[in-house]
């Protein structure tokens, strides 16, 4: 049985929507904010569509929601017409998978692996070293590289992350090279702060974003450390150094304990930690 839409939440919504966010519609609604809240993840629930974007300064309407948004000008109309939209089927809900760019590239390379178009819900893949907000509903499910510490967050183990030195198979004994080093932003990152005290004199390439220096190394111009599931797929990258014991990462799924059970939320993960678990590799371009 479909899940009835709760007119109170379409009218509470419309108030958040021309508020921007839910200080300025609990003034005008005399509703609490954590209340409006609940209401706004409930009717998102009821349409299995995302209407809003939760960010510190307030809320963004999504596409979706600023449909809906022209659809309720009318409330009385819109009820109808927003179970109409619903019952269309139209609305699967978009899933937001958030990681970082070796491990978001591994996800597209692999995609078949966890989600097919048959699938109830939609893929928003986020490719970003940052930490999204998953308290905030920013993202859905973060892949992270440690066990979440916040009592709001769930998390699930899903393996491990190892990481080595490469090299172009094109490189002879004989032949000296250097290293290519990550720099700004990702110069904060363990792989480029063990770059730097391990063979900063060696360095001879900078790139500000890793996974940009693939291409360097498989033209034989640098060495650089990958994550071994990146430099094992490449039949032309040549491992030169044990896994750096100090490297080693966890690998977690991370999403909001409320939401964990969500049928949708709980497919995914199940999806996704069945693929990941199978520690797979990219897929080499050539």
């Amino acid at each position: 049985m479909k899940r009835n839409i709760d007119w109170e939440d379409l009218r509470l919504f419309l108030a958040v929507a021309k508020a921007g966010g839910l200080a300025g519609a609990a003034d005008k609604t005399g509703v609490s904010a954590a209340t409006l809240g609940r209401r706004v993840s409930s009717l998102e629930r009821s349409l299995n569509a995302r209407l809003v974007e939760r960010e510190a300064r307030g809320y963004q309407l999504t596409s979706a929601g600023q449909k809906l948004l022209m659809q309720l000008e009318d409330m009385d109309q819109a009820a109808q017409s927003i179970a109409a939209w619903r019952d269309t089927g139209q609305a699967r809900r978009r899933i937001r998978i958030s990681a970082g760019d070796w491990t978001m590239r591994l996800l597209m390379d692999n995609l078949d692996g966890f989600w097919t178009p048959g699938s109830g819900w939609v893929p928003e893949l986020l490719a970003d070293p940052r930490n999204r907000d998953v308290a905030r509903r920013q993202i859905d499910i973060g892949i992270r590289n440690k066990r979440p510490k916040q009592e709001w967050l769930a998390g699930r183990k899903v393996g491990t992350v190892r990481f080595a030195a490469y090299q172009s198979d094109k490189i002879t004994e004989d032949q000296k090279i250097g290293w290519v080093s990550p720099v700004e932003k990702e110069a904060l990152f363990p792989t480029a702060v063990w770059m730097m005290e391990n063979h900063a004199a060696d360095v001879t390439i900078t790139v500000n974003r890793a996974s940009l220096a693939l291409s360097l190394v498989r033209q034989g111009h640098a060495r650089m450390l990958l994550p071994m599931f990146v430099g094992e797929a490449y039949p032309d990258l040549v491992r030169v150094s044990e896994p750096v014991e100090e490297l080693e990462t966890e690998r977690w799924l991370v999403m909001h304990q409320d939401e964990r059970h969500e049928p949708l939320i709980r497919q995914a993960v199940s999806a996704l930690a069945k693929l990941l678990k199978r520690d797979p590799l990219l897929r080499p371009e050539f």
